[in-house]
């Protein structure tokens, strides 16, 4: 029998478990790191962080420095009320790649072309 779409989006990826090893702090010593989950269409994943005493701004710029050294772009979500911080990952956006320029340009010169001798047909 097959297993559940929800439970297969709990696994991690190595990329996730390196995360969630340097997100250790010292400062917090009874913080929990959990997995949450992957985003909808494999966008990135979330992490959450229990237990937090204390936070600042310097932890909050070195998570987010060993999030970016895994090519990742975050999302630091901050409630020291309750003491938790919800952390997404997300792909960074890849660069649309030169070819899909050259198509388009191609495909707009053909349409073009084809216009011009429909309307030079008409006019004869």
């Amino acid at each position: 029998m097959s297993r559940s779409v929800f439970h297969r989006n709990r696994v991690r990826s190595a990329k996730a478990d390196k995360i969630m090893e340097e997100l250790n702090d010292d400062q917090n010593p009874d913080m929990k790191v959990n997995f949450r989950g992957y985003m909808h269409g494999g966008r990135g994943f979330a992490i959450e962080v229990l237990n937090m005493e204390n936070i600042t701004e310097a932890t909050t710029k070195i998570w987010k420095k060993i999030i970016e050294g895994q090519g990742l772009t975050s999302n630091i979500v901050t409630d020291m009320m309750g003491g938790k911080v919800d952390i997404k990952c997300i792909h960074a956006e890849k660069r649309q790649e030169r070819r899909s320029y050259l198509n388009s340009f191609v495909y707009l010169s053909m349409s073009v072309f084809f216009i011009y001798m429909l309307w030079t047909r008409h006019r004869q």
